[in-house]
């Protein structure tokens, strides 16, 4: 076993890595147009004492209206999928970094938090498990540390997510653990079904899927369950969908039960508190699949 210490390694993160692309599907809608999907519904003031300080202005929603149309003139035909890929590599390789992919990627609570979840449901050393939507392992170390050789899978819409988490990683522990790691479409999604998974856990995915993606999403972890398997997948709640930011959303836990349904009909469907409390009315829950 190799210490903590190796796991959470660091070294800064490389530029340049190749990327595969994500074979989603490509419907035409309007969440492939995130910058538009705010509309002015984005812009809210907050009242001060001294005049009005701006939270989200109407400055700010234009730059990135420009920003993403600019992208899109350029790639007409890509799904969402490769904009928000764009993004996230856009800000590393320009050194600002991103809080949840690359060398400056932390956890919201714990390194350990997906662990000790799939450990409450009954993950075991021998199981295999799936972190869908990896990035670049920053929960899945722990995961991947705690399973036997060859019990890990990691996937997520581009290489370029875990790649970069690979790197902070000691090769020798690597070596010994033997992860498996793929982009997201119908081989790779094949191979881990495959594998009879035992557990799926999705972390702080779901927020980043516009409502028009998330049959497609659900759709594609419900695809990787067999019997007695189960799928947790962690999203913030509120009564109805909301705009957190750009390339966030929350969401009612109706929505996401409709949507597990249609995939789902047999199976057995609830909801697990992520967390106990409640801020700006965002709850941290987890959808519950059992097959």
């Amino acid at each position: 076993m190799v210490a903590k210490s190796q796991i959470g390694r660091q070294k800064p993160a490389p530029v340049g890595v190749g990327r595969q692309q994500s074979s989603l599907a490509r419907g035409a809608n309007l969440d492939r147009f995130p910058a538009l999907t705010g509309g002015f519904a984005g812009t809210r003031f907050l009242l001060t004492g001294f005049g009005v300080a701006e939270k989200f202005t109407v400055k700010r929603w234009w730059r990135k209206l420009k920003r993403y149309l600019g992208w899109r003139l350029k790639h007409p035909f890509a799904p969402y999928e490769d904009y928000y890929v764009h993004s996230v590599m856009k800000k590393i390789r320009e050194g600002s970094g991103h809080p949840a992919i690359g060398s400056a990627s932390r956890p919201v609570r714990e390194h350990s938090e997906l662990l000790e979840f799939l450990q409450k449901y009954g993950l075991q050393p021998t199981d295999v498990a799936v972190d869908y939507g990896c990035g670049s392992l920053r929960l899945g170390r722990a995961v991947i540390d705690y399973l036997e050789p060859g019990k890990f899978w990691g996937v997520d819409i581009t290489d370029e997510f875990y790649k970069l988490g690979l790197e902070a990683m000691d090769p020798a522990w690597l070596q010994q653990k033997a992860p498996k790691l793929g982009v997201i479409n119908p081989e790779t999604l094949a191979k881990v079904k495959a594998d009879r998974p035992r557990l799926i856990g999705s972390w702080h995915v779901c927020s980043k899927v516009p409502e028009a993606r998330l049959d497609a999403y659900i759709g594609n972890i419900v695809s990787l369950l067999s019997p007695g398997s189960i799928a947790l997948v962690h999203f913030p709640e509120t009564a109805e969908r909301r705009k957190l930011s750009g390339l966030a959303w929350a969401s009612p836990r109706s929505l996401l039960e409709k949507v597990a349904r249609s995939h789902a009909p047999k199976a057995e469907i609830s909801f697990d508190a992520l967390t106990d409390t409640e801020v700006d009315g965002i709850r941290q829950t987890l959808l519950v699949i059992r097959a």
